[in-house]
């Protein structure tokens, strides 16, 4: 399997993560030509990241490949065997692709002082909490968001919420984080997948909210 990805890129770090709970074993590139090159559309036609190639198969989409994922490698299981937690491990996952991710992403932008919107920086700060506020009703850790072992429902918030509080602060401001997800999220960074799926994607990370402090 090769896993098209970029240490920076949250969905590829989701994905990352869920390659490593099951130990897949995968070949990690960068997009040849680079994103969304000509070369790159050549494979991937969405010009997206992540995405994996098996043989002459290609598939885009973390929350695709993620699903695809589960079923061609059902061990760990990372959805319950019940069809109405099920539901709820999906939901909660694109709770984080359609509402909360877009939120954080948006501050990317704003983290150099120079092309920063103070006024935009604070409201999507307080939509973000709202949506934790929201996500916080749904669960009960346990110790993971909605089930007692890693699920797909973990996967991006993993990524996302450290991002999340670590760019508002670089603009200056600071994340309120429920209790219960903080709690979750001190516990499940633990797993030991997550931590060696997510080391690169924090490494790049880091050196990027640098970079935008010069």
């Amino acid at each position: 399997m090769i896993f098209y990805a970029t240490t920076l890129s949250s969905y590829s770090a989701k994905v990352r993560i869920v390659l490593c709970a099951k130990g897949v074993a995968f070949e990690e590139r960068l997009p040849p030509g680079g994103y969304h090159s000509a070369e790159y559309r050549a494979i991937v036609p969405m010009g997206t990241l992540p995405a994996i190639q098996i043989g002459d198969w290609v598939l885009s989409e973390s929350e695709a490949i993620n699903e695809y994922l589960e079923e061609s490698h059902p061990l760990p299981a990372l959805l319950p065997r019940d069809p109405k937690e099920r539901a709820r491990v999906r939901f909660v996952a694109r709770f984080h692709d359609l509402h909360l991710e877009p939120r954080v992403r948006s501050l990317f932008a704003h983290a150099k002082s120079a092309t920063r919107n103070a006024a935009h920086v604070t409201a999507q700060r307080l939509e973000i909490e709202r949506r934790l506020d929201q996500l916080a009703g749904w669960v009960q850790p346990q110790p993971y968001l909605l089930t007692p072992e890693l699920s797909l429902a973990d996967c991006g918030l993993l990524v996302t919420l450290p991002l999340a509080r670590d760019v508002l602060a670089a603009c200056g401001e600071t994340l309120a984080i429920p209790a219960s997800l903080q709690g979750w999220l001190d516990t499940a960074s633990q797993h030991p997948a997550v931590v060696r799926a997510l080391l690169p994607w924090r490494q790049a990370t880091q050196h990027w909210l640098k970079a935008q402090a010069l």
